[in-house]
């Protein structure tokens, strides 16, 4: 499933030459993520009741337009990976005629809040994403 999330840049992004700063990036993107979960229903909560949570633990951004102060931009999410203890999202922000500012990809790591290790993702929650990845990308 892909979401697409419209923003607009704010004064507070934009660094010393006008564009926005790299790290606004990261930022957007975990906007993304968090209206990708919304727009999928999936209660992701449930998993701390559980002592489990979702933790971030590979980004990877690569920059291919800048993007200025009051440009409309839009934040494109899918799911790409689920396995056994993780899953990775890929996500870009695209300019108002489709440009590509840039792409990303984010792996997150079920992560045992007690044991402050990595955990397996439950089942239930392992096959409700797995159900949402796109075709291609069921096995993971």
């Amino acid at each position: 499933m892909l979401v697409r999330l419209p923003i607009v840049v704010r004064s507070t992004e934009v660094d010393f030459l006008g564009h926005v700063n790299n790290a606004v990036y990261q930022q957007w993107m975990e906007w993304g993520r968090f209206e990708w979960v919304r727009a999928c229903g999936l209660d992701l909560a449930g998993l701390r009741d559980r002592g489990l949570s979702l933790v971030v633990v590979h980004v990877s951004i690569d920059y291919r337009r800048e993007a200025r102060l009051d440009q409309q931009l839009v934040i494109e999410t899918a799911l790409s990976k689920v396995g056994t203890r993780s899953l990775a999202y890929q996500q870009r922000v695209l300019h108002a005629d489709g440009t590509v500012a840039s792409t990303g990809e984010v792996a997150l790591a079920c992560f045992d809040i007690e044991a402050r290790r990595s955990a397996a993702l439950p089942p239930e929650v392992r096959e409700a994403l797995r159900g949402l990845l796109p075709e291609s990308g069921q096995a993971a």
